[in-house]
């Protein structure tokens, strides 16, 4: 019981909860792109993939495939694009927060002390697009390793976090 005690502390309980309230806005910002822009549009790649069963020939299911795989990739990266705008924008915005993290009273700092706000605010979207482009190339993969990395570092500090210097803290202290 003390080891799950040493795991699930307070401060990484706020930042998957920061994590999942980001999730939940990127939900609702995707809802509104596919009501104004009709992107992404998982709902024609569903119906192309179930086209795919229904065709008799080879080539024609091939093709079929094809055509679903590419709807399919410009769905996600939309999404994925959409997803790391809104991280940019709101680490910019909001001095290293995102919406998730300034409900729960967290924030993204450098570790070198005494770095300029322009710096600091580099190394934040720096650290946007490692997450971005890990993404893109492991399709979601790195979001769960990296909780275990939180999870087993003793600093509550992501495998990007170590790579970037920074840190996630409670902006509330």
């Amino acid at each position: 019981m003390q080891g799950i005690r040493a795991v699930v502390t307070r401060d990484r309980l706020l930042r998957l909860a920061a994590f999942l309230i980001d999730m939940l806005f990127l939900g609702l910002i995707l809802a509104l792109c596919d009501l104004i822009l009709h992107r992404p549009d998982f709902g024609q790649v569903r119906a192309a993939l179930d086209s795919v069963a229904q065709i008799a020939d080879y080539e024609a299911r091939q093709a079929q495939m094809n055509m679903a795989m590419d709807l399919f990739q410009d769905a996600y990266l939309f999404s994925v694009a959409v997803w790391l705008g809104c991280e940019v924008v709101f680490q910019l915005i909001f001095n290293g927060q995102t919406v998730g993290k300034k409900i729960c009273g967290l924030r993204v700092v450098s570790t070198k002390p005494g770095e300029g706000r322009l710096k600091a605010s580099l190394r934040f979207t720096v650290r946007s697009l490692v997450k971005g482009v890990f993404l893109i190339l492991f399709q979601g993969f790195p979001i769960l390793i990296s909780w275990f990395y939180i999870l087993a570092n003793p600093a509550n500090r992501a495998g990007y976090d170590l790579f970037l210097g920074t840190r996630v803290v409670s902006s509330r202290r």
